[in-house]
């Protein structure tokens, strides 16, 4: 759509998308000229599919239920979540043309992970009940704590500021009182 809100058309409407509630179920490329999201298509094949912006036809990526992808920032690394198992997904990853990438092996809040700006770290959430960031560091593979936040609440989305430097997050906390209230008989 227009930036005024006019003039909106659908990209894809063969494309039904998935992902996570409350996470991004769709990522630009960085050149902004694609979408890359997970869902199924017309003959309800499961997979990534890449949107032109321009309004050509959808392309599969990558065949098979994946969710919540998220672009780097020079544009070569596509990051997507494999379908849960317990609560949690895996991190997988390819080239924008479907060429598989190999990340470590980790689990993962499904769609709960952002690149840095300089595109060689993501941010994440290990699980649902995570309170605490971690950063894996693409070239090492190795990952390492970035907070110890006490254990108030739940942490449901994210983002990070444009230069990388801080976390925007939000976190909830039910509380519940208990009260007896005696009628008058």
């Amino acid at each position: 759509m227009s930036a005024d809100g006019t003039n909106s058309r659908t990209l894809a409407p063969s494309i039904v998308i998935q992902g996570a509630a409350g996470q991004g179920a769709a990522a630009w490329s960085p050149d902004s000229t694609w979408i890359v999201a997970g869902g199924s298509d017309a003959s309800a094949q499961k997979g990534l599919f890449k949107i032109p912006v321009d309004g050509g036809e959808p392309s599969l990526i990558k065949k098979g239920q994946g969710t919540n992808p998220v672009w780097s920032p020079d544009g070569n690394l596509i990051v997507y979540s494999s379908p849960l198992v317990a609560g949690q997904a895996t991190f997988l990853g390819m080239r924008p043309d479907g060429t598989p990438v190999e990340l470590p092996p980790m689990r993962a809040r499904q769609g709960a992970y952002r690149f840095l700006p300089d595109g060689k770290s993501l941010v994440f959430l290990t699980t649902n009940e995570s309170v605490d960031f971690w950063l894996l560091d693409l070239a090492t593979k190795m990952t390492r704590q970035l907070t110890r936040l006490n254990n108030k609440g739940k942490l449901q989305t994210f983002d990070l500021t444009p230069d990388g430097k801080q976390i925007v997050f939000d976190r909830t906390v039910e509380n519940s009182h208990i009260v007896l209230i005696d009628l008058p008989r």
